[in-house]
């Protein structure tokens, strides 16, 4: 398999946090970490953007980046991993993704948060919060996939921040999910087991990872807006990773709201995004 290449996207619009900007600072730390030679970095407004007469705050922002990241897409051949930014940054991975691959695309969403909510009824008005119900073809026009991910591959590791519309959404749609902590899944080897087993129950022919950093426990990573307890640990995620990756092969991912308070704490938290960039590329 190629070579990745990474998609350097500082993006803070889609968050629905009062301190969003802190995005830009771990995008920044991010930067400095991947090859010179394999990054592109994706042309983020400045300004905070305006919801164009929709529940969507920001959308102006939002889809001036989405559009940016998508004609870097469109001009490379490699898998491409998209770090930095809030969750609505995927929005152009898996639109890249699922054009490509179809309902051959499977999709593991690990994160907290299942981006289920619905613009009508979203508190936040937060793209990041609507990002996996945009690309299931739900939401406004302007976000929603003209050519939807299927639900019945679509796999969520470690939601725990769920509102009653997403519960509902996820049963439905008949959206698997496997869960972490007292009562869900407990081990490394287990939860690698559980999402390899998974996978290949979809059918599907590659697979797109997405990392919300709020899936692991606050106990082991501080350097996000939302910390929820019973996380996944470090171990677990990377192993679900590994496992993903060896199952079939990554046609792209992101790593979304790295958001330290301080240079210190992105310092103490930097080597845990290495360590899931490590997993996503262990196959290439």
């Amino acid at each position: 398999m190629s070579k990745p290449v990474y998609l350097w996207m500082p993006q803070w619009q889609g968050s629905p946090s009062s301190r969003a900007m802190q995005l830009m600072d771990g995008a920044q730390a991010l930067g400095e970490d991947l090859p010179s030679r394999a990054r592109h970095d994706v042309a983020v407004p400045d300004k905070a953007g305006d919801a164009l007469g929709t529940p969507v705050a920001r959308l102006s922002s939002v889809l001036a980046a989405r559009d940016a990241a998508l004609d870097v897409l469109a001009a490379v051949a490699e898998p491409a991993i998209i770090v930095g930014g809030d969750t609505s940054t995927s929005l152009a991975g898996l639109d890249a993704a699922v054009r490509a691959h179809g309902d051959r695309l499977a999709v593991l969403w690990c994160d907290a948060d299942a981006g289920l909510e619905h613009p009508s009824t979203s508190a936040t008005g937060a793209a990041a919060c609507m990002t996996l119900r945009h690309a299931l073809g739900d939401g406004i026009a302007d976000l929603a996939f003209a050519h939807p991910v299927s639900s019945a591959a679509v796999t969520l590791v470690g939601a725990r921040d769920l509102d009653a519309d997403e519960l509902a959404e996820i049963e439905q749609r008949g959206l698997a999910t496997i869960d972490i902590g007292p009562d869900g899944v407990d081990g490394a080897d287990a939860l690698a087991e559980r999402v390899s087993s998974r996978l290949a129950e979809t059918g599907a022919t590659h697979v797109y990872v997405h990392v919300g950093l709020g899936v692991i426990d606050p106990a082991e990573f501080s350097s996000v807006h939302a910390q929820l307890p019973f996380g996944a640990t470090v171990t677990e995620l990377t192993a679900a990773i590994r496992a993903a990756v060896g199952t079939l092969p990554l046609c792209g991912a992101d790593i979304t709201e790295f958001a330290p308070s301080s240079a210190s704490t992105a310092a103490d938290d930097q080597p845990t995004v290495l360590r899931i960039l490590a997993a996503l590329t262990s196959a290439m």
